[in-house]
């Protein structure tokens, strides 16, 4: 058995330092102690950042190597004599403004359809759909659709995610609570926005998964830990306090409409 760190919500957005961001997201998975470290982009429509750190158009800097492995969707960073897998996924918002992640899958697929066809079309891209939390949105009808969306999902073909966003003080959700009863995992990561200097929290809030990981083949092990409902056995590293998360979020909230999704 293996022991897996992983933040599976990785921004990389424009105004990083992107050299500086990798760099961090791989020393700050190394704090997690040992196993296999990874983090899970969860690419807007409009970023192609993956594709271009896979064909070399974009070289990060910052003494950070990227190199392409054997499968499409998986590279291996390496900064500093450490190294992590970086695998392909996108975030998409639906028709009803919730937050779907597609984990594992670079997935075209463009924002605004209704949340059902989304988690299929995730699936069918041989990826992980992950509903994942935001400040407001599991509120009220946002809420409501969260809760029937895990009824009718299944064990291994949906996930819900929390992220560093949410303040450690604060009480699990009770849609997070219903999901672990159905027996859906619940995974997390970092969710960073895009502000000067978030970078800085990548790789600190993460899931620990334990499983086989073939790493001639890492991003097949990767969908097979998300699909595994044993195998995601907690989570490691910290939330921030309800005055930092408040804060960044409020800084968050004054961006321009165009730049302001998560």
């Amino acid at each position: 058995m293996t022991r897996v760190v992983a933040d599976t919500h990785v921004h990389l957005h424009p105004c990083y330092d992107l050299g500086g961001a990798l760099a961090t997201l791989c020393a700050n998975l190394a704090r997690h102690g040992e196993g296999v470290r990874a983090g899970f982009l969860a690419e807007r429509g409009d970023y192609r950042i993956f594709a271009a750190l896979r064909d070399g158009s974009l070289l990060p800097g910052g003494g950070v190597a990227v190199r392409p492995l054997a499968e499409a969707g998986a590279l291996l960073l390496e900064s500093s004599g450490r190294q992590a897998y970086l695998f392909c996924g996108r975030q998409i918002v639906t028709a009803e403004r919730i937050e779907v992640l597609a984990l594992g899958a670079d997935i075209d697929l463009a924002d605004g359809l209704p949340a059902d066809r989304v988690i299929a079309a995730i699936l069918a891209a041989d990826g992980s759909p992950v509903i994942g939390w935001s400040p407001g949105k599991w509120w009220r009808s946002r809420g409501r659709l969260v809760g029937e969306l895990l009824r009718r999902g299944r064990p291994g073909e949906l996930l819900l995610g929390d992220t560093a966003l949410r303040p450690r003080s604060s009480p699990e959700p009770r849609l997070m609570r219903e999901a672990r009863g159905r027996g859906l995992g619940v995974i997390a990561g970092t969710d960073a926005l895009p502000l000067p200097d978030e970078e800085r929290l990548l790789g600190t809030y993460a899931t620990v998964f334990e499983g086989t990981f073939d790493r001639e083949r890492p991003l097949q092990s990767a969908r097979r830990l998300l699909r595994s409902p044993g195998a995601c056995t907690g989570t490691c590293g910290a939330r921030g306090t309800w005055a930092a998360s408040a804060g960044r979020w409020l800084r968050h909230a004054r961006l321009p409409r165009a730049g302001s999704a998560a």
